[in-house]
């Protein structure tokens, strides 16, 4: 039997029609158009909240490799993540004294430190370092 050419629909594309025939992106009343446009109001605070927050993670970043320069406080972590002991490590982690707090994970071949800033609300900002320490 024979099918009119339109009874199978053809298959879509999310291409199809696309640019838009109309719209002439070099006019100058397009390019006027958009310099033009309505933008929000520009408000700094939140980002000067997030960049403080940081600034104090970033200490708490350095204060945690300064004590891991440490080669007996390094062999205690390590030995402590050795054998699968999270709570050794986090208790050798928070004696630091890092204000912000810190999440610690291990791998055979490397450690992670999460740093959170303990900011009330929203969370603004966090820090990650990944440091090998095995092959």
């Amino acid at each position: 039997m024979n099918y009119p050419p339109s009874y199978f629909p053809q298959p879509y594309s999310p291409y199809d029609g696309y640019p838009p025939p109309n719209v002439n992106y070099s006019h100058p009343a397009y390019w006027i158009w958009e310099r033009e446009r309505a933008y929000p109001h520009v408000d700094t605070k939140i980002l000067m909240s997030s960049v403080d927050a940081f600034q104090r993670l970033m200490n708490d970043a350095s204060l945690l490799l300064k004590k891991l320069a440490d080669p007996q406080i390094a062999s205690q972590l390590m030995t402590a993540a050795q054998t699968g002991n999270q709570k050794e490590v986090d208790r050798i982690v928070s004696s630091f004294g890092c204000e912000s707090a810190v999440a610690t994970s291990f791998t055979p071949s490397s450690v992670k430190f999460s740093i959170d800033p303990l900011a009330q609300g929203i969370p603004c900002c966090d820090l990650s370092m990944s440091l090998k320490w095995g092959e």
